[in-house]
This record gives C-alpha cells, structure tokens and sequence, in this order.
C-alpha cells in the first residue's frame, strides 16, 4: 500500500474545509479557547450531583482529602484516615502526611533498582533488552499501586501531616537519583563484566545507598523517628500522643480496625488473552527487595460494580484504579461518558468507538490514576447509577476543591474502571477463593494491565 499525498489533495480538503460553516465557526471559536471546554455538554455537568439518584450511602469523616503527593499515596492515606475516625475522634482539618511516604518510597526504590539491575545481569539479559531499557526508562517513579502502598505502610506506618512537611520539588530530587541511578547501574554492569560474578555486587551497592539517602535527607528532611501528636478533637478537646513514632501510631489508631492484609485486589481486563477467575502478577512491579509485585484477580465487570456497591453501603471505602487520560485535562466535578460532543466541534466521534478491550490492545487506554470511592447514589430500580469521591484524589494538586464532591456515572466506571481494592469481607465467596490461589499468570512490566498509577 502506497498513499503519498499531493499538494492537489491538500489544496481540495482545504476548499471543502472552508466551504463549510460550522468548520469555520468551531475554526474561530477554538483558536482562543480550549476545545475540550468548547466541547462540554454543560447539561451534563450542571446535573452532575446526583442526576437521576434516589438514594446515596456515604462514607464520611473528618479532615481534609490529602495532598502534596502523588495521588496513590494520597489515595490510600484517605482511605486510611477515613478508617481512623472509627478509632479516635480526628480534628477537623486533620490530614496525614504524603510526604512521610514519599521519602521512604524514593530510598526502597533506589535499593529495589540497583538489586534488580544485578538480577538482570545474573540472568543473562542484555544491556538493550526489553525489560533492562524498562528498568532504565523507569529508574526511580513517581508511580505506584496498592501493593507498594501496603508495603510502605507495613514497614514505615503514618503520622499527621503536621508532624514533617517538606518544601522542596520532588521533581527535581528525581532527576538527580535518577542520574546518579543509572550511574550506579554503569558502574554495577562495569564490575560484572570483569568480575563474571555478583561477589563484590553486595559491598557496591552498599556503598552506593548512603549517597543517596544523603540526597534525600538534604532535599527533603528527614522524617522524624519519634514525634508528639497535638490536636483538638471534634469536640473541642485537646489531645496529646507524646514520643510516638510512625509505626506505633498505624497499629494503634488503623490496625485495630482496619487490616491492609484484609484487602483484595480485583480487575477487569476483558481482553481475550486474559481469563476472568484468574490471578495476574505483574513483573518487576514492586518498590521494595522482598516484597510480592503487583497481583490482581481478572472479573467481570458486572460483578466489580455488585462489590464495589456492597462495601459502600457497608461503610466502606473503595480504592479505584481509572483511566482519567480521557478527562481531556478539563475539570468538570463529573466524569460521563456524556461530558464531552466532541462530534459537535469537530465533526468526527472521539473516544467511544473502540471497545475496552480494544482500547487496551491498542494502548488508547491504561490505568494511570487512583480515586477513592466514597459514596455510591442508587435510582428508583435499586441500580448503581452514580458514585462519589473526594476531589483532590482527583485533581491532585488542585488544593481549591478539597471539599467538594466528585461524581462518576456508573457507565463511565464500566469502561475506564480497571481495578479495585476492596475490603474481603464484601467479597463473594467464590471470587476470593479464586484472589487466594497460588498461582499467578505472569504479565510483563510493560503490559497496561501494570502501569504505574500517578
């Protein structure tokens, strides 16, 4: 097949392109105005709170939704914090701090990489193999998922965002890691080759961490080991946890009530190479030497949205993970599959032809961000029709609508939705049976099923 084009061929789409009105009006209307906000179906979005809703359950507590890291992190700090008003009566404007995870996040990824390009090495696979260019392209990120959340929290607890804040972009920390990383990479592959042998490997990589643990000190601060908590509760008492550290505080205030180890990780991959009642392990997707990578059970859809509304009525919150590419960067307090007439701008449907399946298979859609599901509104049948979260989950950085509501039409869940954790005892028997079998079909880091979540 052969199609070149001609300056004749340009030259007619041109005359037919002008020769239509409305190609000039949405011409004049988008140049000085972003598409995407041309494009809202205002309707849509001013009905977004509750549209067609009979009936909401509601999580709520006190605090506001967390910020100042990426938003897995906050994500599950949220869903953390929620757990803990059961436990003691939180202040108000109470916030856990992302920053405390985002520095031992940085420091277990740094040992984690080094490791792995030693592995790699040991396994015979070459410098411009697919999976050592992954690891490379992928030094030190920003990502994360439950299973890295979990491990940070197991190993390194919480404390209240009042307790180590730190100024500095964690932008410009990764670059220099990230430089040096790949440095120490150089260096560990240079041994290797003259050595044959991983003997030395150990001792290098010793002397490496503490560089950039000093890296991380400077730039960041350090977390402090042990710290006292002072608030006002509620109601306007004072409350003091004096010489506690992070550790203490988890076990004391959330382990009692809720168990990170309790939770289940289910997706939904529709893909034909992918088998539902089937546990997936996910490559090299872990952030800490030891821990398990990323393991999820494949469902249908049907049944994430049936446990998805159970456990919210039963008061508890869901983690998500969405693909929220397809807001178009535009921030409408509403995610539908009727947000956007795209085909009223440009004359052509965008982004609800191809299938999820297909969307996968041809990398138009993957898992990129995380919510927290806070509500779920029922109509007049009894059907799951719209769900909530917090804003900021959402939006991230966007610190002016903390305290709104964010809603999402259960139809645009079934189709950008692509993975939940969920608390087990809201799972049906036979799901968990098949989330405990052993065994797991491996998937590469690269698989969309995988990626990272920002």
């Amino acid at each position: 097949i052969s199609f070149s084009l001609t300056e004749e061929q340009v030259s007619a789409w041109r005359v037919n392109f002008y020769n239509t009105p409305h190609n000039r009006l949405a011409q004049n209307v988008c140049s000085s105005h972003d598409p995407m906000q041309v494009a809202l179906n205002s309707p849509v979005v001013q009905n977004s709170l509750g549209s067609g809703v009979k009936t909401w359950h509601t999580v709520t507590g006190p605090g506001k939704a967390t910020t100042g890291g990426p938003g897995w992190i906050c994500t599950g700090l949220d869903m953390l914090r929620l757990a803990m008003d059961k436990h003691i009566p939180l202040p108000v404007n109470f916030e856990l701090s992302a920053s405390h995870l985002v520095f031992y996040h940085k420091l277990e990824r740094c040992n984690y990489f080094l490791i792995k390009v030693c592995e790699l090495l040991e396994s015979g696979e070459p410098l411009e193999g697919r999976l050592f260019r992954h690891l490379m392209t992928n030094a030190l990120p920003d990502g994360g998922n439950f299973h890295i959340f979990r491990n940070l929290v197991k190993k390194y607890g919480i404390m209240p965002r009042s307790c180590y804040l730190h100024n500095s972009s964690i932008a410009k920390v990764n670059k220099i890691l990230r430089s040096k990383l790949r440095e120490y990479a150089s260096c560990i592959h240079t041994q290797f080759t003259l050595k044959g042998d991983n003997k030395d490997l150990s001792q290098i990589i010793k002397d490496m961490l503490p560089k950039l643990y000093n890296v991380l000190v400077i730039c960041l601060g350090e977390p402090p080991v042990k710290f006292t908590w002072e608030f006002f509760d509620q109601k306007k008492r004072y409350q003091c946890l004096r010489d506690i550290n992070s550790v203490n505080l988890y076990d004391m205030i959330v382990g009692s009530t809720f168990q990170l180890d309790s939770c289940v990780s289910l997706a939904h991959d529709p893909r034909a190479s992918s088998s539902y009642n089937t546990n997936y392990e996910v490559a090299h997707s872990s952030n800490m030497v030891g821990a398990k990578d990323h393991i999820y059970n494949n469902q249908p859809m049907e049944v994430i949205m049936k446990i998805i509304a159970d456990a919210l009525i039963g008061g508890s919150t869901v983690w998500l993970g969405c693909d929220l590419r397809h807001r178009f960067k535009a921030k409408p307090l509403a995610l539908s599959l009727k947000t956007y007439m795209l085909d009223m701008v440009f004359g052509i449907d965008v982004g609800n032809t191809l299938t999820k399946a297909e969307r996968l298979t041809y990398k138009e859609s993957r898992q990129d961000s995380t919510l927290l599901l806070t509500g779920v509104g029922f109509d007049s049948t009894e059907q799951s029709v719209q769900f909530s979260t917090i804003t900021a989950s959402a939006l991230g950085k966007d610190a002016t609508a903390k305290s709104k509501t964010f809603t999402i039409d259960a139809d645009w869940l079934r189709e950008y939705a692509f993975e939940i954790v969920v608390n087990e005892k809201f799972v049906p028997q036979d799901v968990l049976n098949a989330a405990r079998q052993p065994n797991a079909t491996p998937l590469p880091p690269w698989d969309p099923m995988g990626a990272l979540y920002a």
